[in-house]
């Protein structure tokens, strides 16, 4: 038995059809409204949970699978696979990858591979679906590895918010900062850098603006037409999402362009209006 599994979470808001086509397990964090608790992807999709999230009195929090969840993923995938690679949202940003430490050390013997993939959202779904295909592929786990490894390495992850409100309200940013940039309609572009944490990289004044301004800071990372694949991200705001994705099919040689909506758990920290695009040379 020499295949090998693929497991990821659900902040790396892959497409449904891409996990059942590269048989990618997926343990799901929670959405916590109050009393009310929802499975990621689950039990609320993007759509339902954006129009909670702007009508609910009450503001959600999140929270990581227990390691039980993962024991139980692993043990399941066992029975069918001589090895697991487990690639998680940055230990930086959630416990989730914590949580499947714990996990992997409730089965001694077994050949499981905890990763960190250092960053979330689909910059993590890229990684995912990288080392799916080279499982999928017949590569050995020496090379599967070094996929996962090398696209971590190489992945870039921009985005901006629409509004600063919700990144005020989860603590990512202070009272001055939040009033400043609410008064001068300024828009921050955000990374998530190399330590897998996200991090303030630019602002623009004014919301047309930030979309051709998030090209220019990736072309300055991998160069004006170069070979690369992307990953297109939105909260609930598609229009801006198509328009993101012609400017990176216009100034890259796109070889694979995806377009994924922001799930709950990462919707919650960043709210509706949310752009950004996680991309890698290839």
């Amino acid at each position: 038995m020499e295949k090998i599994a693929i497991v990821t979470d659900s902040t790396a808001d892959l497409p449904a059809a891409l996990v059942r086509e590269l048989d990618i397990t997926v343990v799901p964090l929670e959405v916590h409204f109050g009393e009310e608790i929802y499975k990621d992807w689950i039990d609320l999709g993007p759509r339902a949970f954006f129009e909670k999230l702007t009508s609910s009195p009450v503001h959600p929090r999140t929270s990581q699978p227990s390691p039980a969840e993962f024991e139980k993923a692993y043990r399941q995938l066992l029975e069918r696979a001589a090895t697991i690679f487990s690639i998680h949202i940055s230990a930086q940003l959630s416990g989730t990858y914590q949580s499947a430490v714990l996990a992997k050390g409730m089965l001694p013997g077994a050949d499981i591979e905890v990763l960190d993939s250092k960053t979330a959202s689909m910059g993590l779904g890229l990684v995912v679906l990288e080392a799916a295909r080279a499982a999928q592929q017949g590569l050995g786990r020496d090379s599967v590895k070094q996929r996962v490894t090398d696209t971590v390495n190489k992945m870039n992850t921009l985005l901006t918010v629409d509004t600063l409100d919700y990144l005020h309200r989860n603590g990512r940013i202070g009272r001055a900062q939040h009033l400043m940039g609410t008064l001068l309609n300024v828009k921050p572009i955000l990374e998530v850098d190399r330590d897998g944490v996200v991090a303030p990289l630019d602002k623009v004044r004014g919301r047309q603006r930030v979309i051709p301004r998030l090209v220019e800071l990736a072309r300055e990372r991998v160069g004006a037409g170069a070979s690369v694949k992307v990953a297109v991200i939105h909260a609930n705001a598609p229009e801006r999402a198509q328009e993101l994705a012609r400017a990176a099919a216009a100034a890259f040689e796109v070889k694979e362009l995806y377009t994924s909506e922001l799930g709950a758990v990462i919707g919650t920290h960043v709210g509706p209006g949310t752009i950004g695009f996680a991309f890698f040379p290839t």
